[in-house]
């Protein structure tokens, strides 16, 4: 009796992959019903504007709160958009069975990632108010942080992608990286979703 043990998949990689897709997609629409409900709330807030409490003026306790330059956040979009290409870019090296364009997809999409939420905790930190400051400070940190979470499932998923690409297994298939690029297209609209909103203050 062998005491060897083999990895041995019993379900064909395809059908891992559909499973994995269908996960995906319900993820997907809870993710984005959360995201667009969050907008909604910040418009609603923004509109009604109660007792002007959406931008609080300055008081002998409390500065005044000012908005946040939304060209920051166009710029995590950009960021994002970048690291989507680099995804598809790794995506056209599995097709073309070529290691080097995979692993500098991969690498470009995780470092696009992190520099992405360094960004954003930068432009978290640099705001002056907190969550008590009124209406607009409650709902922009509703959005950063929501949109902190997507970038750190993103950064874990596109290390995987690497460390997958690094050793050499999307030569034989490559269907993980089709689902992080339905992520990654996810992440880059929902960033975008935040500036819009973050232009209107």
């Amino acid at each position: 009796m062998s005491s060897e043990t083999k990895n041995v998949h019993h379900e064909h990689p395809d059908v891992v992959g559909s499973r994995n897709r269908l996960g995906l997609i319900l993820i997907l629409v809870a993710d984005i019903a959360f995201a667009l409900s969050i907008l909604f709330v910040y418009f609603y807030l923004r509109q009604q504007d109660v007792n002007g409490m959406w931008l609080p003026r300055a008081t002998e306790d409390m500065p005044a709160v000012k908005p946040v330059n939304s060209w920051s956040a166009w710029q995590i979009t950009l960021v994002c958009l970048l690291g989507l290409m680099s995804n598809r870019f790794a995506e056209s090296g599995a097709r073309e069975k070529a290691i080097a364009k995979i692993n500098m997809g991969t690498g470009a999409a995780l470092v696009a990632s992190v520099i992405a939420l360094i960004m954003q905790f930068m432009q978290m930190n640099s705001t002056g108010f907190t969550t008590r400051m009124g209406a607009y400070a409650s709902c922009y940190y509703l959005i950063a942080i929501l949109n902190s979470v997507h970038l750190c499932i993103t950064i874990f998923v596109s290390l995987g992608n690497w460390n997958r690409g690094r050793l050499g297994l999307y030569m034989t298939d490559s269907w993980h990286l089709s689902i992080s690029r339905v992520w990654w297209i996810w992440m880059a609209v929902s960033c975008g979703l935040g500036a819009f909103a973050l232009s209107f203050s």
